[in-house]
């Protein structure tokens, strides 16, 4: 047997001055690596891998699973590990002399792939003068070695791994593996993958936090875990155990502030009760190709919907539109994105509702009495929808199903869309939110908006919708044939 993983990241002339010279705080990370490659474990160890994988029993396949997937919280070291494992495949590889083959290490976006796990590699390389001497080119996202490997980092686009050959292929974060335009990429990105091994023998390396129950790194775990004959090997533990430095003030303040949120990036469990929202496909049937903004028209009545914001983390959007017939057409929808003046945003926003013949307006209860004051400063009213967003949301569903709302061809606006998520709450009533570090702003706008177009007959009364401002609704608390917002 040659160099093995464990004897690289034991020896300081491979990869053992990096983080991983603490040998105590990246023990589970080394059974993990071990048994991956089907390496002797101790007693204690065999242990940890049983509890870890479901397993009643260690017996790998000579030189380990083909296919490895890891499942665990944040801050638990999966992209450190995923770097030093492409390092430790890409230097120890012998010789390529039929062509190009490379080490693939794909993240969840180009600043992931690029600034993180690319400097992750390349500082593996850096950190002993035999690493170092391996290396002949270096790109922006691409080391060439004097073996003949290439070790490439890529963000989650499939079509950048077609036609490449690789020695292994690691895919970090795949549960959170999203286009650009917020389509869920994890499917095609697996399916591109497994075909750059078929000629190597090369191993698939998924090292994950988990989040809905539903995608493929869901899949994997419900087919492979616990099961002792299975051919892919799957790894599941909390954050502290693969990294016992994480702070305890750190993990209190998680639990407190999120018990949803704990359990999948620190417990590293699958959340229940999560799905998306919308189909993307019956939002593309909603949208009007090439079509942005409609100006005003003389004998049409428009409503608006805002959703404001102070000016440093979330866009101030408006959505303006009009009823036809049952279906409800956004004919305007701006944001101003932060930072901004809020005021002079109000503004602006004034001047466009005037343009459409707005007088009244429709929003939340974002910072008390501001809005509805900077509103009747410029002649516009102001009032606050009693629907929790949420209710905007689900109202918003059977609109886009059935095709009663008609939509711009506005990019980030179907990208907040599709990234929209339905939780059940503890009261068994659901909530909508925009997945984490997303935002949602002109979709609230706009779900905002169709509720209060064509959402009276299929979801609510406009004391739903208005609670104690119903009379102020345009035609009063009975509502008639008026709309939300519209101006007289």
């Amino acid at each position: 047997m040659g160099i093995t993983i464990l004897d690289a990241l034991a020896s300081p002339a491979l990869l053992g001055r990096g983080p991983f010279a603490a040998q105590d705080s990246w023990h589970a990370w080394r059974v993990f690596l071990g048994a991956a490659y089907g390496l002797p474990l101790s007693g204690p160890d065999r242990r940890l891998f049983r509890a870890c994988t479901g397993r009643s029993r260690y017996a790998p396949p000579p030189g380990g699973w083909p296919e490895v997937v890891c499942i665990t919280g944040r801050q638990s070291g999966k992209s450190r590990v995923a770097a030093t494992l492409s390092a430790f495949e890409a230097a120890l590889a012998p010789p390529v002399r039929d062509g190009e083959e490379y080490v693939l290490l794909v993240a969840q976006d180009l600043r992931g792939a690029i600034r993180v796990a690319y400097s992750y590699v390349c500082s593996a390389f850096e950190g002993a003068e035999a690493m170092r001497n391996l290396v002949t080119g270096r790109t922006q996202d691409t080391l060439s070695l004097a073996n003949g490997l290439r070790l490439g980092c890529y963000p989650c686009r499939p079509s950048s791994l077609r036609g490449l050959r690789a020695r292994v292929v690691l895919l970090d974060e795949l549960a959170y593996y999203r286009s650009s335009e917020g389509y869920a990429t994890d499917t095609e990105m697996l399916r591109a993958a497994r075909p750059c091994l078929a000629t190597t023998g090369g191993k698939l390396v998924i090292l994950s936090s988990p989040y809905g129950q539903s995608g493929c790194l869901w899949d994997l775990h419900r087919k492979h875990h616990g099961r002792d004959d299975s051919p892919v090997l799957v790894w599941q533990a909390d954050a502290p155990t693969m990294n016992p430095t994480l702070p305890a003030d750190y993990l209190a303040r998680m639990r407190e502030d999120d018990p949803e949120a704990y359990r999948s990036e620190v417990l590293g469990e699958f959340r229940a009760g999560l799905s998306t929202l919308l189909d993307p496909e019956a939002i593309g049937a909603c949208v009007v190709p090439g079509r942005r903004e409609l100006p005003p028209v003389a004998d049409l009545s428009y409503s608006a919907f805002v959703d404001p914001s102070g000016g440093r983390a979330d866009a101030f959007t408006l959505a303006i539109g009009h009823r036809d017939g049952e279906r409800a057409v956004v004919d305007a929808l701006r944001a101003w994105r932060p930072p901004f003046n809020p005021a002079g945003v109000v503004a602006e926003a004034a001047e466009l509702l005037r343009h459409y013949r707005v007088v009244s307006v429709t929003g939340d209860r974002y910072a008390g009495e501001w809005p509805r004051e900077q509103f009747r400063a410029h002649g516009i009213g102001y009032d606050t929808a009693a629907a929790a967003k949420s209710d905007l949301y689900l109202g918003l569903v059977a609109h886009v199903n059935g095709e009663r709302v008609e939509l711009p061809d506005d990019p980030e606006l179907l990208r907040e869309l599709r990234g929209l998520e339905r939780r059940r709450g503890p009261s068994g009533k659901d909530r909508v939110d925009h997945r984490p570090g997303a935002h949602d702003d002109r979709a609230n706008a706009v779900a905002g908006l169709a509720y209060g177009l064509v959402g009276r007959a299929q979801a609510c009364s406009w004391e739903d919708l208005y609670g104690d401002n119903a009379q102020a609704a345009p035609g009063g608390a009975d509502g008639g044939e008026a709309e939300v917002g519209v101006g007289a």
